[in-house]
Formats: structure tokens, C-alpha cells, sequence
């Protein structure tokens, strides 16, 4: 298994692409700069972030999708540009790369609902989950992919979870950035019939991801 540490260091080599998804939903486009020993430095202009607030970072290197956590260190970090938009991310976690199926996870998965046909896996591929609550669903799609939503689109989503009844919700797709590679879609759960069923599944399905989601 690689290091986290490698590859974000091989990321920041060549100034990476990435997107910031602070946990009141949203997200924004970034540029992985450089490792240090507290964590690493990111450049996003087009979000505040203050400290101590945590967000989740999503890149994509030599095609394989990457997420991890991470807390605000410190703001107002000097980078190339001599703006004021570089923060540093430590106290990394939940690190998880998209093309590594878990074991753990077999019989369990959560799944696009489409007008018709089967429905679309974010557990076994082809969509990566980049992050998961009882409130949002973050996940990626390639771009070649027949299935497309447009922000502001409808989407329900299918929890299968043995043991349990499988359960529907309904949801709306809040954001939607593209890559050169993939799609990544923002959404927000609108509609649960059983609250209670509802984040026991989302629960179960966390901790099969072993934290690529939350």
C-alpha cells in the first residue's frame, strides 16, 4: 500500500488540481502546492475557510481518484501567488483511494437510481463515494459515462445494506465540477421515509469504507 504522505508529496510535485469540500456542502477549486511537517499547504482563492474547520480535499492523479480529511491549521499561508488564499490542512485522515474495493464492503453498496435500467454503484464502481452523510452524498462519475445530472437535477439513491430493508431517497444535486477525467457531484438528500433506518445505513455504510466516507 502506498504512503499517503508519497503520494500527496507527488501530487504537490506537480501542482495537482483538487477540490476543498467543507462540511457545509459546496466546494471549490484548489491546487495541492506543498508538503510540510504540520500537513499541506493548499491554494484555493474562491473559499473561506477559518481555523480549526474541517474539510474533505478530492484529486485525481495518474487517473485514480484520492480523498482525505483534514482540519484548518492556519490560514493566510504564503504561496506562489502572493495572495492570501493558502491554508494548511493537518491532523490527516480518512484517506482512500477510488480504485480499491474493500473487502469489507461485499454485500453492502449504494447505488444511483435511474429512470430506467439498473442502477449505477458508488461502493463497486463505476461511481467512486468521495463522501457520505445522513444529510449529502458527494460521489464521482468518469466523464465518459452515459449518466449525466445537471446541478439542480433530481437523483434518488438506493441503500442496500444485508440484513436490513433496502431504502430509497430522493435528492438533488447541489454542485457539479468536471475534471478532464471524472464528474464530481455534490448532492443533497431531500426526501427519508425512515429517519431513524435511515442513519443507521449511513452508519453501516461509513464504516465499511473504513473512512472514504463520513
Amino acid at each position: 500500500m502506498e504512503d499517503p504522505k508519497y503520494i500527496l508529496e507527488k501530487a504537490a510535485e506537480q501542482r495537482l488540481p483538487c477540490e476543498v469540500l467543507p462540511r457545509a456542502g459546496g466546494s471549490s477549486r484548489g491546487e495541492l502546492l506543498r508538503v510540510e511537517r504540520g500537513g499541506v499547504v493548499v491554494l484555493a482563492p474562491n473559499v473561506r475557510l477559518v481555523g480549526g474547520e474541517d474539510v474533505r480535499v478530492w484529486f485525481t492523479m495518474d487517473g485514480v481518484p484520492h480523498t482525505f480529511e483534514a482540519s484548518v491549521i492556519r490560514t493566510g499561508v504564503p504561496v506562489p501567488d502572493r495572495s492570501q488564499h493558502g491554508f494548511l490542512l493537518g491532523f490527516l485522515d480518512g484517506w482512500s483511494r477510488g480504485d480499491v474495493k474493500q473487502a469489507s464492503s461485499q454485500g453492502l453498496d449504494l447505488a444511483i437510481l435511474p429512470p430506467n435500467g439498473p442502477g449505477v454503484s458508488l461502493i463497486h464502481g463505476p461511481g467512486r463515494l468521495v463522501e457520505l452523510t445522513v444529510d449529502a452524498v458527494v460521489f464521482t462519475l468518469p466523464v465518459e459515462h452515459t449518466m449525466v445530472f445537471v446541478a439542480g437535477g433530481k437523483i434518488r439513491f438506493r441503500f442496500l445494506v444485508p440484513g436490513e430493508e433496502p431504502a430509497e431517497v430522493a435528492a438533488h444535486v447541489q454542485d457539479l465540477v468536471h475534471t478532464d477525467v471524472h464528474l464530481l457531484y455534490t448532492t443533497r438528500i431531500d426526501a427519508i421515509e425512515d429517519a431513524e433506518q435511515h442513519r443507521r445505513l449511513v452508519a453501516l455504510l461509513q464504516r465499511s469504507q473504513g473512512g472514504g466516507a463520513r
